[in-house]
């Protein structure tokens, strides 16, 4: 019976629609595929990795819009505490305005070719810029890009692609994970409530016979050892039955924190043990194929090969050139200020590798041997399923095998002691008989129970695997 409060860490994954059942204000019902299907919604770990598979989602977006025109924009003020004595010499050519428009003029008055007498006449409010205005400037520039070509690009968009898959496979195993811990904390509830019914009606029984003896000892017709010894075992089965009651509660605890239930609400579950556990249950699952593909563990594995060979292709990218096409265009405010940069200007910019002393080479081959080593892993866990399989299918038979005995043993040994009981009072049998046939009986329940602990184990595993 010790074995009662070992927590159960194999379970079945069950989807299910359903909801849970409020039978009160103060009580939620739940059978075991309601839990399963409430955890789903609400268990912490499970809203995690769903924000993980959201965040992928996006990633793949952010990995998109790399290849998507660009359009940035800067807007720069300087001021100048030392003017270059070149930029104020430029700037007081402006002054020959005024002379060369005179000297056309008189060229045009003097010949009669065509090529003069078209230089424009100069503004009379026009005056030379001074310092203090050459000394700041203002310029606004905006730019727009856009990838024509990048190897590294599109192998990115493949990538977060697989990272999307990544998630949902790893939203998969989450769900199986808190699934499994669910199912074990249920099983676990209903185990300790059934002996706990069991054992309430052995000490309710024990302690008529306790009664009994205790009445026969005062009538002189009984030892005052026989009732010693039933008083003990009236004892032991009253310590056990107040164990198993925080047992329970316990196990409802745990199995609240593992759904996302507050601790401080009451639930109860609907689900009977036997039928969980019936010959339907294995047959259904004894005669079901294995399919090592639909495991998370080989989808995770799958996927790490497929993230080796992109980044295969990520390394060889790299011998590959860069083409970018580009459109800037510069405003400047300070008219009286001198740029030598075109207001509007566009083109395409082209990155060749030439030599990289083997580097490339290195890195392509070690990508190489990743991904080898990632296609002999998944081999390896392709093989290590079928013979988990294998192992889980016999210990589950097994361990079925084994409920069946026990589950007879203890009616056998509730059928000897009840006819001992019987031989008892008639005085056929002395208390020491009486005592062996109830403590057989007893430990005939606490193998029951433990067979009942690892078939609920081995079925979980079995079934796990064949998701």
């Amino acid at each position: 019976m010790k074995k009662i409060s070992i927590l159960l860490f194999f379970t079945i994954f069950i989807f299910y629609n359903g909801k849970a059942q409020k039978t009160s204000d103060s009580i939620m019902s739940f059978s075991l595929q309601q839990a399963l299907a409430y955890t789903l919604q609400n268990s912490p770990v499970i809203k995690n990795a769903n924000l993980d598979l959201e965040s992928a989602k996006k990633k793949i977006w952010e990995t998109t819009a790399i290849g998507l025109p660009q359009v940035n924009s800067k807007l720069s003020y300087s001021y100048q505490l030392t003017i270059p004595s070149l930029e104020t010499e430029f700037t007081s050519l402006t002054s020959l305005g005024t002379w060369m428009y005179g000297a056309d003029q008189a060229l045009a008055g003097l010949t009669s070719n065509p090529n003069f007498g078209h230089v424009p006449a100069p503004d009379p409010n026009q005056k030379v810029a001074t310092e203090d205005q050459l000394r700041w400037g203002l310029t606004y520039d905006i730019t727009a890009s856009e990838i024509i070509f990048n190897g590294a690009y599109l192998v990115g968009l493949q990538t977060a692609k697989i990272y999307k898959q990544l998630s949902e496979v790893s939203i998969t195993k989450s769900q199986d994970d808190a699934a499994e811990q669910v199912s074990n904390a249920y099983y676990l509830v209903l185990i300790a409530q059934e002996n706990k019914t069991i054992l309430d009606t052995t000490y309710s029984n024990t302690e008529k016979i306790f009664n009994y003896i205790t009445k026969m000892n005062g009538e002189g017709l009984a030892e005052e050892t026989d009732v010693d010894q039933i008083q003990l075992t009236l004892s032991t089965i009253k310590n056990t039955c107040d164990m198993l009651t925080r047992q329970i509660e316990v196990a409802k605890n745990l199995l609240k924190f593992q759904m996302g239930i507050d601790i401080n609400k009451n639930i109860e579950l609907t689900d009977n043990l036997n039928s969980l556990l019936g010959s339907a249950n294995f047959a259904e699952l004894t005669l079901k194929n294995f399919k090592a593909e639909n495991n998370s563990d080989y989808k995770l594995m799958d996927t790490q090969e497929k993230l080796n060979g992109l980044n295969v292709k990520l390394q060889k990218s790299a011998f590959l050139p860069d083409i970018v096409a580009f459109y800037t265009h510069e405003e400047n405010f300070n008219k009286n200020s001198f740029s030598f940069t075109p207001p509007n200007l566009i083109g395409l910019s082209m990155n060749i590798p030439i030599f990289g002393s083997g580097m490339k080479f290195s890195r392509v081959n070690q990508a190489k041997i990743a991904l080898e080593k990632a296609k002999n892993s998944k081999e390896e866990v392709m093989l290590g399923l079928q013979a988990t399989y294998s192992n889980a299918r016999a210990s589950y038979i097994t361990a079925f095998n084994t409920y069946l005995t026990k589950k007879q043993n203890v009616q056998l040994a509730e059928k000897i002691h009840n006819k001992n009981l019987v031989k008892y009072k008639e005085g056929i049998i002395g208390s020491l008989d009486l005592t062996m046939s109830q403590n057989q009986y007893l430990q005939a329940q606490a193998e029951y129970f433990t067979s009942i602990i690892d078939l609920t184990s081995a079925k979980s595993k079995l079934e796990k695997l064949l998701k």
